[in-house]
């Protein structure tokens, strides 16, 4: 069965096919007619030939649809291009005698008749076979590039959509993480002051009001995803009180900054859980974020140490499992080779910093 042909195939075939061979007709006679006396009838003769060289080629369109061609070796195709354009030279020839003579009259026509043969036509078809073998070459060159091109975009699309499929899955991951901490932190003031208890309510309502208008959307301005980290901290400053001391020091150049939202929240998660493991009280955190030479870097600093994970593994430090990990898969996916992201201790203090380039934009 045929597939049916695409609308923009069939439009770049037409537009190809009329215009090239209006092209090649026009140089034709410009090369070698155009310093000689034509009359009506042999100009109009002239115009015959390529308009049966139209109609022909049309009719091996016709035959290389149905060549299946991607599945057969180049020998192949090109014996069968090669006899197709032999034949169709041969009735390219014959079909412009019978076409073109009748204009000059039925005496020349029936005298002309009485001297075709393949012989006498033979150096035309040689000419007219290289033509069509051209315009067969042409012909798949054009299907080829196409089809290549129809390849990259369908490829390019499957991998845009396993990034964003990816980068949902790894948001719905960490969504419930966060929320399950959010809740702890709630039900654990709830007896103890309703007033604070409602308080975080709120706060909560509008890290969830956040995350639901921020989810159809890969990237938010930097400001956007400081102002739900600030809604977090009110909500742990409840809980906490003096025991949480937190800081910013946004660059204003860094506010507008996209970057993947809840990018930020795990790291800043990391800091409080993992802190109050490790930092004497109050318990210090320090969120910077600033722009140089097009490239955003983001800071997340906390009092503490590294809290090591098991006796078999000292060297990777805990608090960096689930969070930690979801930042480093959505870094590499959206920014693939333009980020860094890396860890240190520095003056008894813990250090997360991300860095993002401005070129991977657009």
């Amino acid at each position: 069965m045929i597939p049916k042909t695409d609308p923009g195939k069939l439009s770049l075939f037409w537009v190809l096919q009329i215009s090239g061979w209006l092209l090649y007709g026009v140089i034709y006679y410009l090369i070698f007619y155009s310093y000689k006396d034509l009359d009506l009838a042999n100009t109009f003769g002239f115009a015959v030939t390529y308009m049966v060289a139209f109609v022909v080629t049309i009719a091996m369109r016709k035959i290389y649809q149905r060549l299946d061609y991607q599945h057969r070796s180049i020998l192949n195709v090109s014996g069968i291009v090669i006899l197709t354009s032999i034949t169709f030279a041969v009735i390219w020839v014959y079909l412009d005698r019978f076409v073109s003579y009748p204009i000059y009259g039925i005496e020349k026509f029936q005298r002309a008749l009485d001297k075709i043969s393949m012989r006498s036509n033979i150096s035309q078809i040689y000419w007219n076979s290289f033509i069509l073998f051209t315009w067969s070459t042409l012909y798949f060159l054009i299907n080829f590039w196409r089809q290549w091109n129809e390849q990259v975009a369908r490829t390019e699309k499957a991998e845009l959509l396993a990034h964003s499929a990816q980068l949902q899955m790894l948001r719905y991951q960490l969504n419930p993480h966060f929320l399950f901490n959010s809740l702890n932190s709630i039900r654990a003031l709830i007896l103890e002051d309703q007033t604070k208890a409602r308080d975080m309510v709120t706060e909560l309502a509008e890290l969830l009001r956040y995350s639901l208008v921020s989810k159809n959307n890969g990237d938010v301005p930097l400001s956007e995803e400081i102002t739900a980290i600030k809604h977090y901290f009110a909500i742990e400053e409840k809980r906490y009180e003096d025991n949480l001391q937190v800081s910013f020091e946004i660059d204003p150049l860094a506010e507008e900054y996209p970057i993947p939202s809840f990018l930020v929240h795990p790291l800043v998660e990391n800091a409080v859980k993992y802190g109050m493991k490790t930092s004497s009280m109050p318990l210090k955190i320090k969120i910077e974020a600033k722009v140089k030479d097009n490239e955003l870097s983001i800071s997340v600093r906390n009092s503490g140490s590294w809290l090591s994970e098991d006796a078999e593994d000292r060297s990777r430090p805990a608090g960096t499992g689930t969070g930690l990990k979801n930042v480093k898969e959505r870094l590499e996916n959206r920014f693939p080779g333009n980020h860094k992201l890396t860890t240190s201790e520095e003056d008894d203090c813990v250090v997360i910093k991300i860095s993002i380039s401005r070129n991977v934009e657009g």
